[in-house]
């Protein structure tokens, strides 16, 4: 992302896509978030899809700050320690990176229509279900891949769960269960 005013501009974009949605999405509402004179965010993102890409290339920078952070936490060293690492993962979405995750499903729900917003999305997914399958090989866990990909999808399931107020059951025990280690 180029300069610090480009992503002010863009951390101001998924502030409003997070608190209200894909249609609250303009580039009048993003300069007022972001405290800019009027026409600022229109200079870094001349079209509403320059903008959504902004967003985006934001989220890419941000997991790749929190991948880095969880790389150099070390490799979890049982299936336990993986349920733990994805447990963390699931409160830290649906509490303090709440309005972030909320964008990122925004997006995702857009890309169900416009399938190039979800390109970056789904590369940084594939990049976490590729380092937990790789754990789960370590950890001789049969059927690695499979089984890391149930495990991101059941910590997003969880993350909607809580977002949505729908349940906010302790993800660390689910989570043990979808890999397998609890039998």
């Amino acid at each position: 992302m180029p300069p610090a005013t480009a992503v002010r501009i863009a951390d101001a974009a998924l502030e409003v896509l997070g608190t209200g949605g894909i249609h609250a999405l303009s580039h009048a509402r993003v300069d007022a978030t972001a405290g800019l004179p009027a026409g600022s965010t229109s200079n870094y993102f001349r079209t509403r899809a320059a903008l959504v890409a902004g967003a985006i290339a934001r989220l890419e920078q941000f997991d790749e700050e929190q991948w880095q952070a969880t790389v150099a936490a070390g490799r979890p060293s049982s299936p336990a320690g993986l349920a733990d690492a994805f447990a963390a993962f699931v409160e830290s979405a649906a509490g303090a990176q709440r309005t972030m995750t909320v964008a990122r499903y925004v997006i995702s729900v857009q890309g169900v229509v416009e399938p190039a917003l979800l390109e970056t999305l789904n590369a940084n997914r594939r990049r976490v279900a590729d380092w937990a399958a790789a754990v789960l090989t370590d950890l001789g866990v049969p059927d690695a891949r499979d089984t890391a990909s149930a495990l991101l999808a059941g910590a997003e399931g969880l993350i909607l769960h809580r977002l949505t107020g729908f349940a906010a059951i302790p993800a660390g025990p689910h989570l043990l269960r979808l890999i397998g280690a609890d039998r």
